[in-house]
């Protein structure tokens, strides 16, 4: 009761005096404890909270690979050796804010029965209950939807896609308040299985091929309303139609902003836009990227004269003021580039011909799943 009535100072001030690891427990504790280690204020006095990068190789049976985080930290098992793979291994599909999702099949018929989230830094699990059988051409593809600071349940959403003439889209979601599937929430003719991002209780996901995000607030378990907006982007499109065959950008976030990063025509420059009300793009940062790889050219055409970009950006934090690279011309070097510095330092590197798999940005969550979700995945 007394603490109810300090004054945030005070607050984080008691904060600050912990032990990394007991902080980063502790911001689990209520809502207001967390979002002082998120706001631009407080955030300079306390503990800095470590982070990793998450990748797996695209060779079958390869294991979760974690770089970044404390070597002495055992707690964070990214191995997932306390989750039972019985005959596949563990497919890496997305990181929500510490919660990881990943596929234990090997077909897309049981992709969603075989999908699971878990939790590294708590070794805790649950298996996603089956869906009804979608028909056999179909593909899903799942979000993991994860924020603290919003709720302490997460959303997956499904998005299962049946060509027919053209491509139907349906879209359902779990609910881990309950342990359920809802019916399908909303249908479209578009294909959304670009980058994706869950803040403050909206889930962005980049259009396959459209220069445009679609925005999908996360519904209520009750009335389970899907409401959504469609948002443009800021730079250029790409495409076939534009010549360029590559990936549209990378979505983050900053400070509970989202934010948006995409190479400039030349591939030379990248620039960062932050969200600014509902629809205003701001760039926030212009990086050069000449001395990084060393080279001018970062521009090339494929067999069918489509120009391409000989980088990838992986991800950004600009919390952290941090952009992750991947240098694809010779090996798949991935590259740590420091806003502040404008220097790049190579974190790792993957033999020619072995490419990446997936690859995700990680920050480890202490807060334990909800008793009503471990019990609604043993009752499934």
């Amino acid at each position: 009761m007394a603490a109810t009535i300090l004054p945030d100072d005070l607050v984080v001030e008691i904060l600050s005096l912990l032990p990394l690891k007991s902080f980063c427990r502790f911001r689990c504790v209520c809502k207001s404890w967390l979002a002082f280690s998120s706001d631009q204020h407080y955030r300079k006095k306390l503990p800095r909270i470590p982070f990793g990068f998450l990748y797996q190789k695209n060779e079958h049976g390869n294991a979760i690979h974690l770089v970044g985080l404390p070597s002495g930290d055992r707690d964070i098992d990214t191995t997932l050796s306390f989750v039972p793979c019985y005959e596949h291994p563990l497919e890496l599909k997305g990181c929500s804010n510490g919660l990881l999702l990943c596929y234990r099949g090997g077909t897309h018929s049981k992709e969603i029965s075989d999908a699971i989230v878990c939790n590294p830094a708590t070794q805790e699990w649950m298996a996603l209950p089956n869906t009804e059988a979608g028909p056999a051409v179909s593909y899903a593809d799942l979000k993991l939807c994860f924020d603290p600071l919003w709720s302490q349940y997460f959303y997956v959403f499904k998005f299962e896609t049946t060509p027919n003439g053209g491509y139907d889209t349906e879209v359902k979601v779990f609910f881990s308040e309950d342990s359920t599937w809802s019916n399908c929430l909303w249908e479209t003719s578009d294909i959304l299985g670009g980058d994706s991002l869950f803040l403050n209780g909206v889930l962005y996901v980049d259009h396959l091929w459209g220069h445009y995000l679609l925005a999908l607030d996360a519904p209520d378990t009750c009335t389970q309303l899907l409401n959504h907006r469609i948002l443009q982007l800021p730079g250029f499109p790409n495409g076939p139609e534009q010549r360029f065959y590559c990936f549209d950008g990378c979505l983050g976030q900053s400070f509970g902003v989202l934010c948006y990063a995409q190479q400039e025509l030349d591939g030379c420059i990248i620039r960062i836009w932050s969200l600014e009300g509902s629809d205003r793009w701001v760039v926030k940062h212009r990086l050069n990227m000449n001395n990084v790889f060393g080279r001018d050219i970062m521009l090339r055409t494929n067999n069918e004269g489509l120009w391409y970009f000989d980088y990838e950006i992986l991800a950004f934090d600009l919390e952290r003021e941090l952009v992750f690279l991947a240098d694809t011309i010779a090996d798949n070097k991935i590259i740590s580039y420091s806003i502040s510095t404008g220097k790049g330092s190579q974190i790792l590197n993957i033999p020619r011909f072995v490419d990446l798999y997936r690859s995700r940005l990680y920050v480890p969550y202490y807060g334990k799943f909800p008793a009503s979700v471990l019990q609604g995945a043993q009752d499934k």
